[in-house]
């Protein structure tokens, strides 16, 4: 007698281990096009609490001039077609190669953006994928930062509490209040570790046992290197325009406040007229009218608060950025200081 099929639902992933011949096509892909932003699907599969990342494949760039779009966004839903098809065109292709082609996530680079990336697009697809694929990730990598000597690759994904504010689909303060959802608690990190095949760790040992060079254009000095400047000055130029843009959008809901506190009086006259129309309406034996109506109406005309918390999260991580950057830099003018004192 066959054994009926487990239908349970998989456990969350806490950990993703990703291969190393992924992390060198999503560089490659994203190196290629720099400092346009591009995007890929990742593959693998979910393994208990694991999500193991095996392969990886590149999305069609998207046409981004006015002649290729088009104005009536004819040419652009052709592009979305053929995308779709070349989709599923890879997905033949790794099936027939016997290449994991279970969906597990897709990545993404932030191009020249100095580590940003997130925004109501990346926040809509995202969520597309976990909820129609549960456990599934985004890989962001910074071209910028790995240039720099430092290997910048993460995994997000979406919360759970705001996993249930999208389906809602409340973007208004209360709506986040209910779900108990800040800027901070939009997107979480899981961790990654990276994995690498027998031959490839092989490899690794056979060039770490081989002799040293002792040339002198085979001596590593870029890491020694203190050309930050450019790198924090092009993160305090995007800090500043979203804190523009933050100032912006604060003042829209300022002005949805200020009106909010002018109609309160009015709005308390019509309820105390409205509760004593429904006691004269229950002593008649009519139905009464709803007390709430007219507050409903006040705060439907409250601005979506998404774009604001978009904003505070990218915010943060500009300040992050700026401070490993300052703290680097730091450490190596220091150093730097430490060498020409020895050498006087």
């Amino acid at each position: 007698m066959e054994k009926p099929l487990d239908l349970r639902p998989s456990p969350q992933i806490t950990k993703v281990r990703l291969e190393g011949i992924t992390v060198m096509k999503v560089i490659k892909h994203c190196h290629d096009n720099f400092p346009m932003t591009v995007m890929g699907q990742l593959l693998g599969m979910d393994v208990d609490d694991t999500l193991e990342i095996t392969n990886c494949y590149p999305f069609m760039s998207q046409p981004t001039t006015t002649a290729e779009t088009g104005h009536d966004g004819t040419d652009l839903s052709s592009f979305e077609k053929e995308q779709q098809q070349h989709q599923r065109d890879m997905m033949w292709c790794v099936r027939e190669v016997n290449i994991d082609h279970q969906v597990v996530g897709w990545y993404q680079s932030t191009g020249s953006q100095m580590g940003s990336f997130l925004s109501p697009q990346w926040i809509e697809t995202q969520y597309n994928y976990q909820n129609h694929l549960g456990n599934i990730v985004c890989l962001i990598y910074d071209p910028i930062r790995t240039e720099e000597g430092l290997l910048s690759i993460h995994a997000y994904r979406l919360t759970k509490h705001f996993m249930e504010l999208m389906r809602k689909g409340d973007f208004t303060s209360l709506g986040f209040s209910n779900t108990d959802v800040l800027a901070n608690s939009i997107i979480e990190e899981v961790p990654i570790a990276l994995h690498n095949s027998s031959l490839i760790n092989a490899a690794l040992v056979e060039l770490d046992q081989a002799e040293e060079f002792s040339g002198e254009n085979d001596v590593e000095l870029a890491r020694l290197s203190i050309g930050d400047k450019p790198v924090l000055e092009q993160s305090m130029e995007f800090l500043i325009c979203e804190l523009d843009t933050l100032g912006k959008e604060q003042s829209k809901y300022s002005y949805f406040m200020r009106n909010l506190v002018r109609s309160h009086g009015q709005v308390i006259e019509k309820m105390r007229k409205r509760r004593a129309e429904n006691k004269k309406r229950d002593a008649n034996g009519e139905e009464p009218l709803p007390d709430e109506e007219d507050v409903i109406q006040m705060f439907e005309k409250e601005p979506a608060r998404l774009e604001c918390k978009v904003l505070l999260k990218d915010l943060d991580s500009y300040v992050e950025s700026i401070k490993s950057l300052a703290s680097e830099g730091i450490v190596k003018q220091y150093g730097v200081s430490a060498v020409q004192a020895g050498d006087e």
